[in-house]
């Protein structure tokens, strides 16, 4: 009897805390409950009371719960919410999406629960359908690269009709297949599809179907053109459109829009989703008084045609959004598209694998991750910067070095996700490096011969070249990543003969496709979601925005860009890696991962820059976000940013070396340099032991610390840590009269580190250093058993600086990073100096004769944060700030720091 009573106790609770919270009830999980106990005691009469306790216990554990992460938001002082937290009832739309994410796709109720509570924060912030007055609202909801922005937008479509919205349109990226891509996604997940000759049912119909019916304009295969938007259509009923943002779409979509508007004499409140906002939507003129640039204006034309009217652009890169105008009103055209009513950053989702993720951000050693980069060899990179032009495209003949690893790794992490019991998955391989149709065909054909013999080979050759470098890549590369990561996190382990066998069942279910314009190849995921697409694609443009490559484990990229924006949306291998992250891996050049990990640090600023300002309660019209640049990358493209350029500044900022040349002189180059720069301090060295000792000497004059950085060496590709620029910044902030003094931190033993159990498993010693007048007691022990050195003719030992060291020279410090950042700004900055042990994995490989009198030398700095007055340019729209650009148009600026 206790069974079926828990269970008719638990589906009531289910039924009605989905119905009171999506009607909003105040508590809808208290109403449930009770109702729930009500129904019960009527049913079967009252029962045992800690029957109860454990019914109510079970009920709260699944609901009550939930950890439902709340978006940052900031919002305009007249763009004042049209409810609170009571919101308007969702009858039908939401909560068959809703239900269809859990018992369907099998989402955790976190994560729903995420999207039900964000999508709230948007609705509000957009107009009310069902007002009287009419409205132009204009917002951004910033999101993260592949980390559900359509999940996101599919919810907020589902409530938008649900609370009036007549007219839905959503604009999705530029190529065929994205929008393609989009519309059948919401298909299934607005509409609900039925099929008509076997009522097979998809999608959210799976859930309930007999609603309000939704028309659309648009399928699969057809967006607006005009072949089929030409007449007359009804607008007294819900519509969804999913249009690309085309030059030859859009106008056909205004045209058919305001002859409908005029014949039938309704005008819709209209709510326009820009997926990708930054991509052709922005303004890219780059002039105040001339038209804008057709897709801007094609947008703003097409807001102007409706009385009602909201626009939610949703972009995981917002630079050139948050440059826009603010104030441009043009006389035809109206408003541009700045988020003037309000900017809203989604949460971080669970399970999400991020450039957090991929790139240590912190830049301490507590953020060392497992090594997922793989540096190209010389062989790849001289053949990929050969091919320049579509004429260059018969110059790949063959599949260089790190390529072929690269293929191999692929083959390793299909095999592995089958044993893993991810069998049937779709498993996929970026190969992108040109955005020449040309040379991507070129490469296409050649590799699809190399693949035809690898497999051939490793089905009937049992002597093949290429099975002992699978076993290689498998037991040195695959097991080492997987060991690095914490133990909670580590997955089984499988004997190679295990592996090579899987490997020879899905060699020859690997297909390799083209994936561009110029080809007929499609990623069609959607035929193969019983069985699973193992695909190579090769592609371009096509792949770098908003299409997924579903089951991405392997990448291999090697094709710049000088802007952050699309650089960091070329990155497809962010997204969610449930179960197979540590089968990820990255091939690229050495420049190109570091400008990745610099992008990372940016995103990370940015939200955190965000936060602060949402904290602060400023709006959009009052504070522009601050956006750190770049020496060489741009923010954004010029024409989107003004005449914007950005001096290299490492104002408050923490830097540290985490690479090494092999060479042995280069060490030598550097011992000396550093023994002379310490002999040459003339102010007394005061030794304290927090943990670590550390010998402190305070207000050296800047001028020794730039002579002892011109002797310094770092490696000859370094960009932003390079021992030179820093010189010369220090220089030339002497000139402002600033950076004057620098404290000097020579750090040495850490007891606990050394007699560390890992310490002794891996025969590290006590190493004395000679360091000049300074005596060490013991080297500084970093990445004992971790290599990251992967690339040629560097050793990288990752993070050398650990989190309580950044400020270990200011005496009224506390645990608070950020009030230590405040701290700094009073004090001079810090040089951190770091003898390293040359017994860790990364040194002693090299085989140099380091002893007492050679060592590696690290070096860190931080550095305080300078305000300067920033320099305002009275022809452009964005004023720079040294290391930072913001919107010029927006309030004050970054002067309200």
């Amino acid at each position: 009897m206790y069974q079926v009573i828990r269970e008719e106790y638990l589906g009531t609770v289910d039924n009605l805390y989905t119905a009171f919270k999506n009607s909003g009830f105040d508590n809808p999980l208290d109403a449930a409950m009770e109702k729930a106990q009500e129904k019960i005691i009527k049913d079967y009469g009252d029962i045992d009371s800690k029957v109860w306790e454990s019914l109510s216990l079970e009920a709260f554990s699944k609901y009550g719960s939930i950890n439902v992460r709340k978006a940052g938001s900031i919002r305009s002082h007249d763009n004042i919410p049209w409810f609170d937290d009571r919101h308007p009832t969702y009858s039908y739309f939401w909560p068959r999406y809703e239900k269809y994410l859990i018992e369907i796709k099998k989402w955790s109720r976190n994560t729903v629960g995420t999207i039900d509570e964000t999508t709230n924060e948007i609705l509000k912030s957009i107009g009310n359908p069902k007002s009287g007055q009419e409205f132009d609202k204009r917002g951004l909801v910033l999101g993260h690269v592949q980390s559900g922005k359509t999940a996101n937008f599919t919810g907020l479509i589902n409530k938008a009709f649900d609370v009036g919205y007549k007219l839905i349109i959503v604009l999705a990226g530029m190529h065929n297949d994205l929008r393609s891509q989009t519309q059948l996604r919401l298909e299934r997940e607005v509409i609900g599809t039925v099929d008509n000759i076997t009522g097979e049912k998809q999608g959210v119909a799976l859930v309930k179907t007999g609603g309000t019916q939704i028309e659309t304009w648009t399928t699969v295969q057809d967006d607006i053109s005009t072949s089929n938007a030409i007449g007359i259509k009804n607008l007294d009923k819900p519509i969804l459109l999913v249009v690309k943002k085309q030059k030859d779409v859009l106008p056909a979509l205004i045209d058919l829009l305001r002859n409908s508007i005029k014949h039938s004499e309704i005008s819709p409140p209209v709510l326009i989703v820009d997926d990708e906002a930054d991509q052709a939507s922005v303004d890219a003129s780059g002039k105040n008084t001339d038209n804008p640039t057709t897709i801007n204006k094609f947008i703003r034309d097409l807001l102007s045609l409706f009385n009602k009217k909201s626009y939610v652009g949703y972009t995981a890169t917002p630079f050139a959004n948050l440059l826009i105008k603010a104030d441009a009103n043009h006389e035809e055209v109206g408003k541009d598209l700045y988020p003037k009513d309000f900017v809203i950053a989604l949460p971080k989702p669970d399970g999400y694998c991020g450039p957090d993720e991929y790139f240590n951000t912190t830049g301490y050693t507590d953020d060392n991750k497992p090594m997922f980069i793989r540096y190209l060899s010389l062989d790849d990179i001289t053949i990929l910067d050969k091919l320049r032009t579509k004429d260059d495209a018969g110059l790949f003949t063959e599949v260089p070095e790190s390529m072929q690893e690269a293929i191999l790794a692929f083959l390793l992490s299909v095999a592995i996700r089958n044993l893993r019991g991810q069998i049937g998955e779709h498993n996929s391989m970026l190969i992108h490096t040109s955005r020449l149709t040309d040379v991507q065909d070129s490469m296409c054909i050649v590799i699809k011969e190399f693949y035809k013999k690898l497999s051939n080979d490793l089905l009937y050759n049992s002597k093949s070249e290429y099975i002992p470098q699978l076993k290689s890549l498998y037991e040195e590369d695959f097991i080492e990543v997987q060991k690095s990561f914490e133990p909670s996190k580590q997955l089984g382990e499988f004997a190679w003969e295990e592996v090579y066998k899987q490997i020879k069942l899905i060699v020859g279910k690997i297909e390799v496709m083209e994936i561009n314009g110029e080809s007929e190849d499609a990623l069609e995921y959607d035929k193969f979601k019983e069985s699973g697409l193992n695909v190579i694609a090769i592609g371009g443009n096509k792949l770098s925005r908003g299409l997924t490559l579903e089951g991405l484990t392997i990448s291999y990229y090697y094709r710049g860009s000088s802007m952050y924006d699309t650089l960091m949306q070329m990155g497809r291998w962010f997204g969610f890696r449930n179960g197979y992250m540590d089968l990820c891996r990255i091939y690229t050049s050495e420049d190109i991962a570091e400008n990745f990990e610099y992008l990372a640090v940016v995103m990370s600023e940015l939200r955190m820059e965000f936060e602060k300002i949402a904290k602060e309660g400023l709006t959009p019209e009052e504070y522009a976000v601050k956006m750190k640049t770049h020496n060489t990358m741009t923010v954004t493209s010029p024409a989107k940013m003004g005449n914007a350029e950005s001096p290299i500044s490492y104002t408050g900022t923490m830097q540290q070396t985490r690479s090494f040349e092999k060479n042995k002189e280069f060490f030598i180059n550097n011992m000396e340099a550093t023994i002379q720069f310490i002999n040459s301090i003339e102010q007394q060295f005061k030794t304290s032991l927090i943990g670590t000792k550390y010998h402190i000497a305070k207000n050296i004059p800047s001028q020794i610390i730039i002579g002892f950085l011109k002797k310094y060496r770092t490696i000859s590709s370094a960009r932003i840590v390079n021992s030179k620029k820093i010189a010369d910044y220090i220089f030339n902030m002497n000139k402002k009269n600033l950076l004057e003094k620098f404290n000097v931190a020579v750090v040495d033993v850490t007891k606990s580190t050394l007699k560390s159990q890992k310490a002794i498993d891996n025969g590290i010693t006590q190493w004395k250093v000679n360091f000049g007048k300074i005596q060490i007691e013991s080297a500084v022990i970093r990445s004992i058993d971790q290599d990251k050195s992967k690339g040629i003719g560097v050793v990288d030992i990752g993070a050398i600086v650990a989190a309580n060291q950044e400020f270990i020279d200011i005496e009224n410090r506390t645990a608070d990073k950020k009030a230590n950042i405040e701290l700094r700004a009073n004090d001079n900055p810090l040089l951190l100096v770091y003898p390293l042990h040359p017994q860790v994995k990364s040194f002693k490989k090299l085989n140099i004769d380091f002893n007492e009198d050679l060592v590696p030398v690290g070096l860190a700095f931080s550095f305080p944060d300078i305000v300067e007055v920033p320099v305002i340019d009275s022809k452009g729209r964005v004023k720079k700030e040294e290391g930072y650009i913001y919107n010029n148009t927006v309030g004050k600026g970054g002067s309200n720091d």
